[in-house]
């Protein structure tokens, strides 16, 4: 777009557009034909009913998109700048940058104020939608006469080129209007109208003034000095390229081979440094090891979900970074129904202050959506929108405030560059600040520990992970991607294409898990083989919760998904014999691994019940004879508890006031355990016999050998596990983990089946209201038809508010019959249990269960480092890795690898670190063919 024009060729136009049509004859209408008889009553009394509300549209359909007094704290120019239009207090700016409100009845046209700029562009952009050429000619004219005026005195250089650009576009929408109403005959002006443009973009040199001027020692190309801004109207991400938009990737012709996303909500600065920071040093390791022009195949896209949720400290890093420009965002955007403001710049993150060390660069894209609609919709634009037009061969997952390794990204990638039947891999989450006198924290570092050691890494084995965690984790692209409407991801975006009331209770709180869902279609895939895989030196560090409460909400969305998830996938796991291309050895594998996965569901449904029982059997035998009181009030205290639970978790959120309840009962609980741990311990050193003090019940012996068994498969084989895959950190939260293992059965579990009506994240609200444009619906003039109108909106309002009532109260209805069978059923196997069944019997049944699954853990954990190793010495499947590797690699990759195997000559330091002389990066081209040289495009 240009921006060449001078004051004098502004106002030529302007002029032209003025003169040089008669103004069209004013339609007066004689009303009093118009009425019919009643009908004027029937107005007046509706209108006098709804005067209030029609004020409030009518008002917010004139401010829409505009700033106003209370919006200053929304609109305040983050950029480090002296003289800023929002930042200078009112009365302290010059006369011509102060800004002024329309009132009622004023004309704006004689307001020279960016506000009445802005709120002339809105309301022409409304007279467009509405089908009005001739106001809309009118208020674009105007519009741009007076950002014309104003931008002359506008002293800041980058806002003054946006103001001329953006009047640029407001001319050129007018002319165009002008001649297209003046050349269509008029039956035909209505269906003729031009489309209204949506591409509105602008480049600014923001990136160098945020390196104070200094010139990037990589390239001086325009994505290296300029941001990219775009205002994206398109409403369904899919239609993102058909609507003519086109990323800056995309136009210089880089092939993308990593396309990274990180999802964020209202995150500080600080967590999204660390993460860009963490791709960063992955980045330089690529290099390393790719090449020094690695990078341009690495692109990074931040989808922020919310314009008014992001925090003003991320648009501050941001800003600094030379990626967003809130002044620019807010002038190119105006007269635009934006859904998306997209911010593109290639930026380098220092390593020091002094602007003397430096990260390889980073194509990165900042996609800040205009409303809050959840994280999954976020990756609806990431997938639909950008993957699909870049077509990359591998997309990694992150969540904003998760830190990646320094070499993880590299490492999953690497995982699915040997196999090419690897669809999906998943890394190490871990604990980033381990503190382990937090039980909650330490709990979590225990679990995550345990899980990725023994589950992960034995689902990995048998092919088939259950879940690739949203917060790390990456997919070949081919796998996932949708062919004519069919695949993985339909499937995993399909809550947010279906209402809930279609989904119903059961797939709604199934598509809680999505990630779960994604995992079981590109296993279940027609025609392919698609495996998944645990990468475990790709780790990344994130944050958990760090207070009870905020555990309580976290796992309620987890354990309600991956339960019915499970089912889900347990349900249809036919669809792998049926529909899938897996061999015949690898479909019985899967077969095994989902019995494994049947009984673990259904030993989860009676877990509840089982840790009463443990604790009550363990109690009788030390209690009963000697103390029946103590064991009395013990087990009448924790069913008090358990009640209390379901009391609070049925009518209450967990906040500070319910916090004190939950406190009392997870530490009651977990006291509780810890006396049952010392018992059985005591038990097992002194060789207590296991007999039940109560009469005609049948007893089971149990031998000596059976309780050393039963302990060392209970706990020796978890450290065993985390011992062999040098994990010694597993101890020093292992006695947190058992005191938090009654609240993670009784109070998560409980919350969790006492609000399966609830399918929110729990902890981040969605929104509908944004900054685009409102638009008002306009009759054709006739008073009946807007009385009728009035009367549709007003059904269609109530229909929708039953609509979502019997929703409601379908879903409320499934919550309480689930949670009351659940209950009965976990009652039912405790009366069973304790009347008909001695505590030797159940104990040993108990042990041989719990025996059973860790023995297989365990083989799968030591079979899964046997085929690691067995990589690293080069044998068997990984004879020649290093080449087995390249060869799975791009062409271009391999002669690129060739050229620098040639160049390069390997020393050894003194100190033992490897360099690497005689090599010239600059003399090597670029890894993909169809790259163009950058200092050739200026």
């Amino acid at each position: 777009m240009s921006s060449g024009h001078s004051s004098e060729d502004w106002r030529a136009r302007l002029q032209s557009l003025r003169s040089a049509r008669p103004p069209q004859p004013e339609v007066v209408r004689d009303w009093g034909d118009t009425f019919q008889p009643g009908e004027l009553e029937e107005l007046e009394a509706m209108l006098e009913q709804d005067a209030s509300s029609n004020t409030e549209e009518y008002d917010a359909a004139l401010s829409s998109g505009l700033p106003t007094p209370d919006d200053l704290d929304v609109w305040r120019d983050t950029k480090p700048m002296r003289h800023s239009y929002v930042d200078e207090p009112q009365a302290n700016q010059p006369i011509e940058r102060q800004l002024s409100y329309r009132q009622p009845g004023l004309n704006p046209a004689v307001e020279e104020t960016y506000a009445a700029a802005f709120r002339l562009i809105q309301l022409a952009a409304e007279a467009e939608r509405s089908g009005n050429p001739l106001q809309a000619i009118q208020l674009y004219t105007d519009a741009g006469d007076v950002l014309i005026k104003v931008g002359t005195n506008e002293p800041d250089p980058l806002l003054k080129q946006g103001i001329r650009e953006k009047a640029n576009e407001v001319m050129k929408r007018a002319e165009e209007l002008d001649e297209w109403y003046y050349s269509v005959q008029e039956s035909a002006r209505k269906a003729a109208l031009p489309p209204q443009l949506q591409i509105q973009r602008t480049q600014v040199p923001r990136v160098q003034e945020a390196w104070q001027g200094r010139t990037p020692t990589l390239s001086q190309a325009p994505e290296f000095t300029h941001m990219r801004y775009t205002a994206a109207s398109t409403k369904d991400p899919v239609k993102f390229t058909a609507d003519g938009f086109q990323l800056r990737v995309e136009e210089t012709g880089k092939k993308i081979r990593v396309f990274i996303t990180i999802t964020m909500y209202n995150e500080e600065g600080s967590e999204l440094q660390g993460t860009l920071t963490g791709i960063a040093r992955n980045l330089e390791y690529m290099t390393q090891q790719w090449g020094d022009r690695a990078w341009e195949n690495v692109a990074v896209a931040v989808v922020s979900d919310g314009r008014t949720k992001a925090s003003a400290s991320c648009l501050d890093y941001l800003t600094g970074l030379g990626a967003f420009d809130e002044e620019i965002m807010t002038v190119t955007s105006v007269g635009v129904d934006v859904k998306l403001h997209l911010f593109e710049t290639t930026v380098q993150l220092v390593r020091d202050d002094n602007f003397e060390a430096f990260y390889p660069p980073i194509q990165l894209l900042y996609a800040l959506k205009e409303n809050n609609a959840g994280k999954l919709n976020s990756h609806l634009w990431f997938f639909n929108a950008f993957a699909e037009q870049l077509l990359p061969t591998y997309t990694v997952l992150i969540d904003v405030g998760t830190i990646p390794g320094p070499t993880s990204i590299f490492r999953l990638i690497r995982s699915m560059d040997r196999n090419p039947q690897i669809g999906g891999v998943a890394g190490e989450i871990a604990v980033e600040r381990t503190n382990y006198f937090n039980p909650v924290i330490a709990a979590q570092h225990f679990e995550y520990k345990i899980s990725n050691i023994m589950d992960k890494s034995l689902e990995s084995v048998l092919g088939f992970i259950s879940v690739l965690p949203g917060a790390f984790s990456a997919y070949r692209y081919e796998a996932i991607r949708a062919e004519k409407g069919v695949g993985p991801l339909p499937e995993y975006f399909k809550s947010l294409t279906t209402s809930t009331r279609d989904l119903g209770p059961f797939k709604g709180n199934m598509y809680l898990a999505e990630d779960r869902i994604l995992c079981f279609e590109l296993l279940a895939r027609r025609g392919r083989n698609w495996t998944m895989h645990y990468v475990k030196d790709a780790i990344a560090r994130t944050d958990v919760p760090e207070t009870l409460v905020d555990l309580i909400k976290q796992r309620r969305r987890w354990l309600n998904g991956s339960f019915f998830a499970g089912l889900f996938a347990i349900s249809n796991f036919s669809r792998v014999w049926k529909e899938s291309g897996h061999s015949l050895s690898r479909k019985i594998v899967l077969t095994l691994q989902f019995v494994y996965l049947g009984v673990q569901n259904l030993l989860s449904w009676f877990l509840l019940s089982n840790l009463f029982l443990t604790f009550y059997y363990v109690l009788t035998l030390t209690l009963y004879s000697n103390y029946p009181a103590l064991l009395a009030v013990v087990l009448g205290i924790y069913l008090a508890i358990v009640g209390g639970i379901v009391v609070f978790a049925l009518g209450n959120r967990p906040e500070k006031r319910t916090a004190a309840f939950y406190s009392f009962s997870y530490v009651f609980l977990g006291l509780v355990m810890l006396v049952v741990s010392v018992i059985s311990i005591y038990g097992l050193v002194e060789d207590v016999s296991v007999s039940d003090p109560r009469e005609n019940l049948a007893t089971c012996s149990v031998s000596n050998f059976e309780l050393v068994g039963g302990v060392v498969t209970a706990i020796g084989l978890i450290f065993a596990s985390a011992f062999i895959h040098g994990e010694f950190s597993v101890l020093l939260s292992t006695l947190q983990y058992y005191f938090m293992l009654p609240t993670f059965v009784n109070i998560l579990g409980i919350y969790a089946y006492s609000n399966l009506h609830d399918l929110s994240w729990g902890t981040k609200g969605l929104e509908t209201a944004g900054h685009g444009a409102v638009r008002v619906t306009q009759g054709n003039g006739n008073l009946k038809e807007i009385v009728a109108q009035q009367k549709r909106i007003e059904a269609e309002k109530q229909r929708a508010a039953k609509e979502k009532e019997d929703v409601d109260n379908s879903f409320r209805a499934f919550r309480s019959s689930l949670l009351l069978f659940w209950l009965v059923t976990n009652a039912v196997w405790v009366y069973c249990m304790t009347y008909f069944v001695s505590s030797s019997c159940y104990l040993k049944f108990i042990s041989y269960v719990v025996a059973i699954f860790n023995v297989v853990r365990f083989l799968g954990s030591a079979v899964f480092l046997s085929f690691r190793l067995a990589r690293r010495l080069g044998t068997g499947r990984s004879t020649h890795a290093g080449r087995n590797y390249q060869a799975h690699l791009p062409a271009e990759w391999q002669a690129h690898y060739k050229r620098s195997s040639n160049a390069t000559t390997e020393t050894t330091t003194n100190n033992g670190q490897q360099v690497y002389v005689g090599l010239n990066i600059s003399d090597l081209s670029s890894p993909a063919a169809n790259y163009r040289n950058m200092e050739e495009e200026l």
